[in-house]
């Protein structure tokens, strides 16, 4: 079932789904959003094309059975019991599709489905909210949302390719359509429902569905040919050939590898295509026979691709097809943004994301570079700042190469360093100039000092402040230590009446960056 030799159809599909699985670990930015549209669109244009040659297959076990009805009548039953349950699956995460777009773009059912294959009409390619929480529910491990319908589904679907499948080959044919759990790592729960749906931006989700509909139309393809080799027919007659070239990536970095599959389908493999690639002749093969092309930008931007053919036809006679493939090549660049700000403050614990589009995030390093301070990773992709002096530092970011040899420099975005802003002097709740009661002065017993509309967890200890008021005429004033009030302090609070004015001045306050701020506040008496 899933241990035969991968088709030349899965092998394409992998390599689209490598490029998914880059995208997925990523920080999503517009051009990344971009990315999404343009996997989602050849994935769309690949399913159509196995669909054509699926009908091609239906076609030809139906000629069968008019030919040789003894021979084709099993195939033919089988084929029809194929097509149902491949339509009902297809249309099942058809309207998966549709019902994540009705709940990200808030958009009726009828709009939805006009929609549900054109990934960039999606208003809200980022959200994710409403998606996760249908496809994973609230369970950690996705088990209470429609990811594990779908994952039951897709067990049972295949449970029921497999009965079709002719008794000699069921061991050994794989139909794709993987739906184990990713191997664990570390105490978090990894499952097939979360790793493809979980926190994952609704156009990713709308990819995984596409390719996930992608491999329903290739193993129905792959039952239909083996039911169809069954008649015992000695070829399959196809109407044309058509020259095909499979990316590693649709997005390169510039200095960094372009990797292309050229091949040509329904072709044999024992008979290599003369292929050149914009008139440059290449011959470079892989182990299963397909022509490699390799190229290395050299500047940003669309890059052209035209690849011809030459190769035998169906009857054996000289053809020439042509491909035209376009991809983008973009600038190295890192994505670093702190989590809470766009600055980094001294003395706190600063937050701070870092990825690069395409890259794994657990092949992505960051330093802190031009300030003092520590960078530390928590987890992949995921750092803390913490600066202790300085106006300004930059955080140089490397990747891995895909081959694992070397590292490219993705930049070092430069962020402002900051100390944390002076608190506001409060007597329960309240700020300097406000009126409070005699009462709640002496119930309060202290003053603290207080960070407003601050997003980092930080407070100031109050060291001393010296109080003071007039009474009878004549000013008295307090020495305090901490913001407890004290004895002396106390004294003048019994003495004092309504409409009195009361100064908290020379207040020490230390902040968890270190320094003492000098602050002031005043009350007046109710």
């Amino acid at each position: 079932m899933s241990g035969g030799k991968e088709t030349p159809r899965q092998k394409m599909i992998g390599m689209m789904y490598l490029v998914l699985t880059a995208l997925l670990a990523l920080n999503v930015s517009k051009e990344i959003l971009d990315a999404f549209v343009i996997v989602n669109n050849g994935l769309v244009q690949t399913d159509k094309n196995f669909n054509n040659n699926n009908s091609i297959l239906y076609k030809s076990i139906k000629d069968q059975l008019a030919i040789a009805p003894d021979r084709a009548k099993d195939a033919a039953v089988g084929a029809d019991k194929l097509k149902k349950l491949a339509a009902d699956m297809y249309n099942h995460i058809t309207a998966i599709k549709s019902e994540l777009i009705v709940a990200e773009d808030q958009i009726d059912k009828a709009a939805a489905d006009k929609i549900v294959d054109s990934l960039g009409s999606l208003q809200n390619k980022d959200k994710y909210d409403n998606s996760t929480r249908i496809m994973c529910g609230e369970t950690p491990d996705g088990s209470g949302g429609k990811a594990r319908i779908l994952k039951d589904k897709i067990i049972a679907f295949k449970k029921e390719l497999v009965s079709l499948l002719p008794e000699a080959v069921r061991k050994t044919t794989n139909l794709g359509l993987n739906t184990e759990d990713p191997p664990k790592k570390g105490v978090e729960i990894e499952t097939w429902e979360t790793e493809k749906f979980y926190h994952l931006p609704i156009a990713a989700q709308i990819v995984v569905l596409s390719q996930l509909q992608t491999e329903v139309r290739n193993a129905e393809g792959t039952v239909l040919n083996e039911l169809f080799k069954s008649i015992g027919a000695t070829a399959i007659k196809v109407d044309a050939l058509e020259a095909q070239l499979v990316p590693s990536a649709n997005v390169v970095t510039v200095g960094d590898e372009f990797t292309a599959k050229i091949f040509v389908a329904a072709l044999n493999k024992s008979d290599v295509p003369d292929v050149s690639v914009n008139g440059r002749q290449i011959t470079e093969t892989d182990e299963s026979g397909f022509i490699v092309y390799k190229s290395r930008p050299a500047s940003e931007g669309p890059q052209k691709i035209k690849a011809t053919v030459k190769y035998k036809d169906a009857k054996g006679l000289d053809a020439v097809s042509e491909k035209e493939f376009e991809f983008v090549a973009i600038k190295p660049v890192a994505v670093v943004s702190p989590s809470k700000m766009n600055v980094f403050y001294i003395g706190v614990d600063n937050p701070v994301s870092v990825s690069v589009p395409g890259s794994d995030p657990n092949k992505v390093e960051a330093s802190l570079v031009g300030a003092q301070g520590t960078l530390t990773k928590v987890k992949p992709g995921e750092y803390i700042a913490k600066v202790t002096g300085g106006t300004k530092c930059t955080i140089p970011v490397t990747a891995k190469k895909p081959d694992g040899k070397g590292t490219t420099n993705m930049g070092a975005p430069e962020f402002r360093i900051k100390r944390i802003p002076d608190p506001t002097p409060m007597i329960l709740g309240k700020k300097s100039n406000e009126s409070i009661s005699l009462s709640e002065l002496k119930a309060a017993g202290f003053i603290s000092c207080v960070l407003e509309n601050f997003d980092f967890q930080a407070g100031f200890s109050v060291l001393s402040f010296e109080f003071g008021a007039n009474v009878g005429g004549a000013y008295r004033s307090a020495n305090n230590t901490g913001g407890k009030f004290g004895s002396e302090m106390a004294t003048i609070l019994n003495s004092l009446k309504p409409g009195s004015k009361v100064f908290f001045s020379d207040i020490k306050a230390k902040g968890p960056d270190g320094s003492v701020r000098n602050l002031s506040a005043q009350f007046k008496i109710k």
